[in-house]
Order: structure tokens, then C-alpha cells, then sequence
């Protein structure tokens, strides 16, 4: 555990890393969507390019006018609707599954419930289906319910490691955990979408551009001579 003082120093070093970022970025909104649509939105999301995210996405919200007709479809369609998001097989196996234990719990399928639970209430629930991890439990807590969490995706995690945020051997599990104490909550949303874009555009996985970084004099490159993460 953190002391107050090193807790202090670490929240005034994450505020001046989201106020460089954020010069460097366009403001983003912070959406709000239906717990399940986010829910299935980011198991489409996993191991794919955000454009094949949305094309799986928009052809289901297509096909189907509500969950309950997903669940009615014949076996396969619902896997080669979805096949612009990549992995068809196993997230439409994952997204069936979603569903029809809600219906089974919930009388239809809606995550309505989860919007009483607390932050660890919630995230337990939502791990305890078949194929959702705490990255997307936390995404459906950040972006359905407003919580203050910040999701870590593959982008939030290298940085995080090549920053000594957290431990060099972190898990993304354990980065998830340590940014959720150190970061001022307020900050948790828009770091993560800072984090995001920098991760794309300047700080990629393979030849990170560190001479454009605005973070290059604070960063201690963690990692990267090595080849990064």
C-alpha cells in the first residue's frame, strides 16, 4: 500500500501526464450506452481494429431488433452476422451465453439489475459469464454507468508499464487494480482515453515515436529497449 505522501506524488504526476495529453488530443464526450449494448459492444471489441469492431456491431443491431431476437435465430446466423468483428465463433458463443442466462435470470434479457451493485458487485457479476474479463466488466461500469474506472485495454497497459506506473511484471489484472487506487477518480475516464490515443498514434507496441512524446522527459521508457511491449 501506497503512503500518503508517495499516494500524493503519484496523483500530481497523473494529473500532469493527463494535462500533457490532453494539449496533444481533441476533448473527448463521454457516451453513455445501455449496459448490455456496451456489455456486447466490447466482447465484439476484443482482439480487433475498432472499424471491424463497429461493422460486427452495426450488422447485428441490424439483424436483430432486440436481444430476444438474437437468442430466437438459427444456430450459425448469429456467429456469421457478426464476422467482420473476427473471432465470430467464440464471441457469438460468448454473447449467446450472455443472453440466455440473463432471460434465465432475469425473466429477459437486460443488465438493468447491475446498475444497484457497487463497483466490486458488479465486476464480480459480470466475470462470472463465460468470456468477459475485468477489462470489459470495467468497460460496461465506465461507459454504461458512469463509474469511475478506468478500463485496461492492451494500450492502457503498455503505457502504464513503460511509465512505472505500475510493477515491470505487471499483470494487466494487477495494472487494472493499481490504476483504480492511484488515479484520482475524476481522471480515471479521461486518462483512459488519453491513454488510448497515445497508445495508437505515438507510443505503439513495435518502434514507439518517443522523439514526438509529450511525456519523453517524464517517461522512463520501461521495456522499450528491449522492443517494447
Amino acid at each position: 500500500m501506497t503512503d500518503p505522501a508517495g499516494r500524493q506524488n503519484e496523483a500530481q504526476r497523473i494529473r500532469q501526464i493527463v494535462a500533457r495529453l490532453a494539449r496533444a488530443q481533441p476533448a473527448s464526450r463521454k457516451v453513455r450506452r445501455d449496459p448490455l449494448d456496451e456489455l456486447i459492444l466490447t466482447i465484439l471489441s476484443q482482439s480487433t481494429s475498432d472499424a471491424n469492431c463497429y461493422r460486427g456491431w452495426e450488422a447485428l443491431r441490424a439483424k436483430y431488433p432486440d436481444w430476444e431476437a438474437a437468442l430466437a435465430a438459427p444456430p450459425g446466423e448469429v456467429e456469421e452476422t457478426i464476422r467482420p468483428a473476427g473471432l465470430s465463433k467464440q464471441k457469438s458463443a460468448t454473447i449467446l451465453g450472455v443472453l440466455s442466462r440473463l432471460r434465465n435470470e432475469q425473466g429477459s434479457p437486460t443488465l438493468d439489475q447491475i446498475q444497484t451493485l457497487d463497483d466490486s458487485e458488479a465486476v464480480e457479476y459480470l466475470t462470472g459469464f463465460k468470456g468477459v474479463g475485468v477489462k470489459t466488466a470495467a468497460c460496461v461500469l465506465c461507459f454504461a454507468l458512469g463509474r469511475d474506472v478506468i478500463p485496461v485495454d492492451t494500450h492502457v497497459h503498455r503505457i502504464a508499464l513503460r511509465l512505472g506506473l505500475v510493477p515491470e511484471n505487471a499483470s494487466a489484472v494487477r495494472t487494472h487494480e493499481i490504476l483504480n487506487e492511484i488515479v484520482p477518480p475524476e481522471l480515471r475516464y479521461e486518462l483512459h482515453v488519453l491513454l488510448i490515443g497515445h497508445g495508437r498514434s505515438v507510443c505503439t507496441a513495435r518502434k514507439p515515436r518517443c522523439g514526438e512524446c509529450d511525456l519523453a522527459d517524464c517517461c522512463p521508457k520501461v521495456g522499450i529497449h528491449t522492443g517494447g511491449r
